[in-house]
């Protein structure tokens, strides 16, 4: 034996169908204005979710097209460091040297900058919600010297910057200086990719958030759409709007056990 239709799930229907044989007739219910807010909302909502997903796609592609270039680019330059390879190597044991140095020192300014943000965040948490004036003035050394350091850091990275440079300047007549001149972009490059990578990554975990976020709102709208279309089909039912279409569930809801005690 079948068994007896759910009086909710005929309900629903019955608003589904609704919406398309009664939207602008005369003997429409005023609940159907919430069926259109709704559906309006829900599809404002999956547009904003296409165009992250675009977002997403055009951050993707840019960052392939970079890299191609970059593939382009870097053909040449290593046939023109390999024509020179000698006056190449002679200045990359301090380059390398001197990069490794860099990398350090960079790595170094970045844990800064993100201790020095939390610094500034907890003194200014502080200033809202203490008046202890040994704590405040403690809290202000702390941030006076964590930025300190942090210039400090930045200055050395500076240097450490310079120093590369100018151990990849050629002299006026330097032999291989082509050469030179190719391995120096090359290394500007590489910094190029990394540096593009980490954009990359953090404008891609943002995209991703955001998507994620969006997913609740179309969920939250379906939802909302939903309990339109069941008030509506509730109003359509207790009104028994004369229509072809919808008259047949009538009977079927007449009979159907539901929360308001119809049927069996």
């Amino acid at each position: 034996m079948p068994k007896p239709e759910r009086h909710a799930d005929l309900i629903y229907q019955v608003g589904d169908l609704a919406r398309d044989r009664l939207a602008g007739k005369p003997q429409c219910p005023p609940s159907m204005e919430e069926v259109y807010l709704a559906e309006e909302a829900l599809i404002a909502r999956r547009e904003e979710f296409a165009a992250l997903e675009e977002q997403l796609n055009g951050e993707d592609a840019a960052h392939r097209e970079f890299l191609a270039h970059q593939a382009e680019e870097r053909e040449a330059l290593e046939a023109t460091v390999k024509k020179h390879r000698k006056a190449v190597d002679l200045v990359d044991v301090e380059v390398r040297a001197l990069r490794k140095k860099l990398a350090g020192l960079r790595a170094d300014w970045r844990y800064s900058q993100v201790a020095l943000d939390k610094v500034v965040a907890r003194h200014a948490e502080l200033e809202q919600s203490s008046k202890d004036a040994a704590r405040l003035e403690s809290s202000r050394q702390l941030l006076k010297a964590s930025r300190l350091r942090h210039l400090k850091l930045g200055r050395n990275v500076e240097e450490a910057e310079q120093a590369v440079q100018d151990a990849l300047t050629c002299k006026p007549g330097q032999p291989g200086a082509a050469g030179i001149l190719a391995h120096k972009r090359l290394l500007e490059m590489e910094d190029e990719a990394e540096a593009a990578a980490e954009r990359l990554q953090d404008t891609l975990a943002q995209l991703e958030g955001a998507l994620a976020d969006k997913e609740q709102d179309i969920a939250e709208a379906e939802d909302a759409l939903d309990q339109a279309l069941y008030a509506l089909g509730e109003d359509v039912y207790r009104e028994r709007i004369a229509d072809a279409a919808l008259m047949p569930f009538y009977l079927r809801l007449d009979q159907a056990p539901g929360k308001d005690g119809r049927g069996a």
